[in-house]
């Protein structure tokens, strides 16, 4: 290897990150987007422990320093690298020597100041994932057709004047995001990359490849969980040894009917309430509320993502191994992490138990209000944001909403998110059974803060798909009936404004579309798969998460969950909804 000593290599750097810092935090992120980076707090130089000796490393995480310059030997001291992250830096080039990563496969050096490429950048031949974005490039290399492996590549926010024709020659090419650049107004129209747009990486590729197709032709005139149970005092455990926990279940509804005292068990819902066993009940709520913090902690990965974006940043396959992509959103939260939705369904569940299965719009106004005003984490919900910042919204949360309404002139974009639909999550408990109730409840929990009828409207259906799982109705039968009642809604919509209705982008109506969508990937494909392509779809990924893993977690049960994704949950969490849910089956009463 050169000049270079030889030394004992450590085998265990093979499988080992290495990385200066273990999490960006906010205060990183905004202090290295906005050049504002104290002096002498983060290195300058590619550490001496990756260029003064052979390593075995193949993943090298040097990203969020001051680094100016990779040292033009660096290939020959990591020479099995495969992933290489050196993003929001001070680099101005690469060197040339960098073609000597043989093995490198992804590449991220975004938010530096580099204004060219190296002529050996397309020698790169296993390079399957670059994102040079927010950088100073002018152009691309001609030959980059040569990269043959590439599979995404990021070139936003740059200095491009326009994109070498050979890239649509690159075979395996999926995703291009080349967005805020100077290629002009009719390409910049192909390379929209927002909520609005969800194919134009698509289109964008087309075009390329339909243009070197052309060219040519010119040349020639192509297992189980298992949940811990801790009972509260209601349980004698000499009675629910003496027989089956569904005989004892019958045994307390039966004493709550005759006597009419519900003091202890509030929640319990009355005798043929439901076709499931108690076993069977216990499971699908247990599945219900962790399915949708799962789907939650997923959709923190692409949240406020184009489709495109969700695509380039990440893979389906292995989806919890992917690197985690920081930035504006992202640096607030860390793999495993629920956003603020999550914590709206614990407060609300938290509400109908101290209530006795009471909804209480005044208690939910107040949990939330304190909710928002303590929490850390960004809120992705203008409505919430908007409306929880009203002086009256805590005595008065309803006409807080309609005044934030009246504030916003109608804009549909704004009064409009599936924010109102998480909240569905912890109230269908109160009254499952009775689905006039649920509809009832649903309304004034969320004309709370939702008070759009639209709003209202969605959130009343899916509460009622969730009441009709809880009692026992099947998964077809269930979602057939929100297709139909989601449908007439579209429909009588269409009529009121003459046949002129557009769902907006925000509604919670293409929430539940998805979530049909998801249902039909469930049946053929299972749980993760279907839950999987909600939150690749980016936009309100967490909510859309959240509502596809509720239902699809109520059906599979708690037992049948993926393992790897309750483990994925951040302990903290988990303990706190262990604890919510060992409370709500002492006051349904269930063993």
């Amino acid at each position: 290897m050169g000049g270079y000593a030889s030394v004992q290599l450590n085998l265990e750097n093979r499988d080992a990150l290495f990385s200066l810092q273990d999490k960006v935090t906010p205060e990183d992120y905004y202090n290295h987007c906005t050049k504002t980076v104290p002096a002498g707090s983060k290195t300058a130089l590619v550490p001496s422990e990756l260029t003064a000796k052979v390593s075995l490393y193949q993943r090298v995480d040097l990203s969020y320093q001051s680094i100016g310059e990779l040292p033009p030997s660096i290939p020959l001291t990591l020479p099995h690298l495969t992933c290489l992250y050196v993003s929001h830096n001070k680099l101005t080039a690469l060197p040339a020597s960098i073609h000597g990563f043989l093995h490198l496969q992804d590449l991220d050096v975004s938010h530096n100041n580099i204004s060219e490429l190296p002529e050996t950048f397309t020698a790169l031949n296993n390079l399957k994932k670059l994102d040079i974005s927010h950088n100073c490039l002018g152009s691309l290399p001609v030959n980059i057709d040569s990269m043959a492996a590439l599979e995404k590549i990021n070139l936003s926010h740059n200095c491009l004047e326009h994109l070498p024709i050979a890239m649509g020659n690159l075979p395996k090419l999926r995703v291009l995001l080349a967005n805020k650049n100077q290629l002009g107004d009719a390409f910049e129209e192909l390379c929209l990359d927002d909520e609005s747009c969800m194919e134009s990486s698509l289109k964008l590729l087309q075009h390329l490849r339909s243009c070197y197709h052309q060219t040519q032709k010119g040349e020639q005139l192509a297992a189980g969980n298992v949940f811990s149970r801790e009972r509260g005092t209601l349980f004698d455990s000499k009675i629910l040894n003496s027989g089956s926990a569904q005989s004892f279940f019958t045994q307390i509804q039966t004493q709550a009917v005759n006597t009419g005292n519900r003091i202890l068990t509030p929640l319990i819902p009355p005798p043929g309430s439901t076709k499931r066993d108690t076993d069977s009940l216990k499971d699908g709520l247990l599945g219900m509320f962790y399915g949708a913090a799962i789907g939650d902690a997923l959709g923190v990965f692409t949240e406020s993502m184009s489709p495109s974006q969700a695509e380039f940043y990440y893979e389906k396959e292995n989806f919890l191994s992917n690197r985690f992509h920081v930035d504006e959103y992202r640096c607030h939260y860390e793999k495993g992490d629920v956003t603020v939705a999550s914590s709206i369904v614990v407060s609300v569940l938290d509400s109908v138990m101290n209530w006795g299965g009471v909804v209480d719009e005044l208690d939910y106004a107040k949990k939330l209000h304190q909710l928002i005003s303590q929490s850390t984490k960004p809120l992705i919900s203008p409505v919430l944001q908007g409306v929880t910042n009203k002086a009256n919204f805590i005595k008065d949360p309803k006409n807080a909403a309609k005044e934030f309404i009246l504030q916003k002139n109608g804009h549909s974009g704004i009064v409009h998110d599936s924010y109102c639909l998480p909240p569905m999550i912890g109230l269908v408990i109160a009254q499952f059974h009775d689905y006039e109730e649920t509809c009832h409840n649903a309304r004034r929990i969320c004309e709370a803060t939702h008070s759009d009828e639209e709003n209202v409207q969605a959130a009343q259906i899916f509460a009622l798909c969730l009441a009709r799982l809880i009692k026992g109705d099947s998964l077809e039968e269930s979602i057939g009936t929100m297709n139909a009642e989601l449908n007439n809604n579209i429909e009588a919509n269409s009529i009121e404004n003459n046949n002129n209705y557009i769902i907006n982008k925000n509604s919670p109506l293409i929430t539940l579309q998805t979530l049909t969508e998801c249902i039909k990937i469930y049946k053929e494909d299972g749980f993760k798969d279907a839950l999987l392509n909600a939150v690749m779809k980016g936009r309100n990924a967490s909510t859309a998460g959240q509502i596809v893993g509720s239902v699809l977690g109520l059906e599979l049960g708690f037992t049948e969950l993926p393992t790897d994704l309750i483990a994925f949950l951040q302990p903290a969490f988990r303990k706190q909804l262990d604890k919510k849910m060992n409370t709500l089956f002492d006051v349904m009463g269930i063993p």
